[in-house]
């Protein structure tokens, strides 16, 4: 998770929030379709438990950018007074709040709404970097947008009428 953010937030940087959150979200799906053909594993459905995945996430997380902040930059960190309130905010709604909300209710919901709510993070980063930031997306962009939100969406579809059959 750690690593994951270090790349999507230096993404951020270069090329923009949204097709970064679109590539991002490629990952589990590459993932899930390669997995039974080099691992020769079978698709199985996990259950997360939600204070101790979420701990444990964050905590390695945590170490993993600060780790990594500090090559790229060394000890000294700049935080001008005005952002600490909105870093805290983050830190903690979203990040720890966020966390624990999504893993301790992940066993309990319909694998559906799982999917489906995790589709919204990606599709909302796109249209608020859009509305908020004013990023372009040129039309080439929107269309390989559709083709990865729909390959996922499709991807966990079959996963799941996989599942329900069995």
């Amino acid at each position: 998770m750690g690593g994951s953010w270090i790349f999507l937030y230096e993404a951020y940087q270069q090329i923009g929030v949204s097709i970064a959150s679109l590539s991002y979200y490629c990952g589990p799906v590459i993932v899930m379709a390669l997995t039974p053909v080099l691992f020769k594993e079978n698709l199985t459905l996990i259950k997360i438990t939600g204070l101790e995945n979420s701990t444990l996430q964050l905590t390695i997380s945590c170490l993993s950018v600060a780790l990594f902040v500090l090559f790229k930059q060394g000890l000294m960190i700049h935080v001008p007074a005005g952002s600490l309130v909105p870093l805290a905010i983050l830190g903690l709604l979203n990040t720890g709040i966020g966390c624990y909300l999504y893993f301790s209710s992940i066993g309990s919901l319909p694998v559906q709404t799982v999917a489906v709510c995790g589709y919204l993070e990606p599709l909302s980063a796109i249209l608020f970097s859009i509305l908020i930031l004013k990023e372009a997306m040129l039309p080439l962009q929107i269309i390989g947008a559709v083709c990865i939100v729909a390959g996922s969406i499709l991807s966990e579809s079959i996963l799941i009428r996989k599942k329900t059959s069995i």
